[in-house]
């Protein structure tokens, strides 16, 4: 139980929390309904305090008609099982204002002539149709560049999906081997990238077992282009045709 003092400024009502003197006045309005006696402020605290024992709400000191009063503020949850200890007939007309009272604050939050709602509808439309297009983007491009490897078109998908769903649900690939440019073999052997394409060409170095296709742009301009990388079985083989047998 908290504990702090406040001025009682008017009955307060949420759509999860109730205070004790709206909750007061629905119960002495049932309870006239069905001829019982009202009951009075102190005695319905009392009733709070006992059902809610040990559990967590606010009590508060506040001013009323000039006199000091104590006021609780619950759960609407909490003000059910308050209003629980009411007879039949009150009971009945309490728990049903209570879950009504509820619903009537969770509908007002909504929008009243349906656009919000509209709005979210169709920004969920949007971004399925958005998600189709990048979807066929993608199978365009792995039919493009048919050479790619499984690693790369993970990459393209991923890369056009991710950013819409706002999550990785397409994981990048793990690369757990290196790959060289054309360039940084061809530094390596001391020669141009240039000739390293060229001596992969004429000796039919671009497989599986020496490297693998990527997607890259091209250095002339923004068209995607597939390139191949060497592994180092890749780079071995270049070694042995360029620099000769002896130092493969």
């Amino acid at each position: 139980m908290l504990t702090s003092n406040l001025a009682v400024q008017g009955s307060v009502v949420t759509d999860k929390t109730i205070d004790s003197q709206s909750l007061l006045t629905m119960v002495n309005q049932a309870r006239i309904s069905c001829n019982e006696k009202a009951v009075r402020n102190n005695v319905f605290i009392d009733r709070i305090k006992d059902e809610l024992e040990g559990e967590t709400y606010k009590i508060f000191v506040g001013q009323k008609n000039g006199s000091e009063i104590e006021v609780a503020e619950m759960t609407i949850k909490q003000a059910i099982r308050v209003a629980a200890r009411e007879s039949k007939a009150v009971r009945r007309a309490l728990v049903d204002k209570l879950e009504a009272m509820q619903l009537a604050h969770i509908e007002k939050n909504k929008s009243g002539n349906g656009l919000v709602e509209y709005r979210l509808a169709k920004a969920e439309q949007l971004k399925a149709m958005a998600l189709e297009k990048n979807i066929a983007s993608a199978r365009d491009l792995m039919a493009m560049f048919p050479r790619l490897g499984d690693s790369a078109n993970q990459v393209i998908v991923a890369t056009l999906v991710n950013p819409l769903m706002g999550s990785d649900i397409i994981p990048l690939p793990v690369i757990d081997e290196h790959y060289h440019t054309a360039g940084e073999v061809g530094v390596m052997l001391g020669v141009s990238s240039q000739k390293i394409g060229r001596v992969a060409n004429a000796n039919n170095l671009k497989t599986e077992l020496n490297g693998k296709f990527f997607l890259d742009k091209s250095r002339h301009s923004d068209k995607q282009v597939e390139t191949f990388r060497y592994n180092a079985e890749g780079v071995k083989a270049l070694r042995h045709f360029i620099l000769g047998a002896d130092v493969a």
